[in-house]
């Protein structure tokens, strides 16, 4: 679950995707619209902190040998 600062952020990325300024852009938004916004930022936080993860584990492997 996002908490507010990542929604914000969500929303701002989305806005500047679309060339738009955040406060325009969010007026525009449905309900339906946001949180889909919302999902697909978790989605995205999440492929980030799995590589990661991946990284870091790859790098004390290495470090390891």
């Amino acid at each position: 679950m996002l908490n507010g600062n990542d929604k914000v952020t969500a929303i701002a990325l989305e806005a500047k995707k679309q060339g738009v300024s955040y406060g325009i852009f969010s007026t525009m938004l449905t309900e339906e619209k946001r949180q889909q916004i919302y999902n697909s930022y978790e989605v995205y936080l999440n492929e980030k902190q799995r590589a990661e993860k991946a990284r870091l584990k790859k790098h004390n492997y290495k470090k390891d040998r």
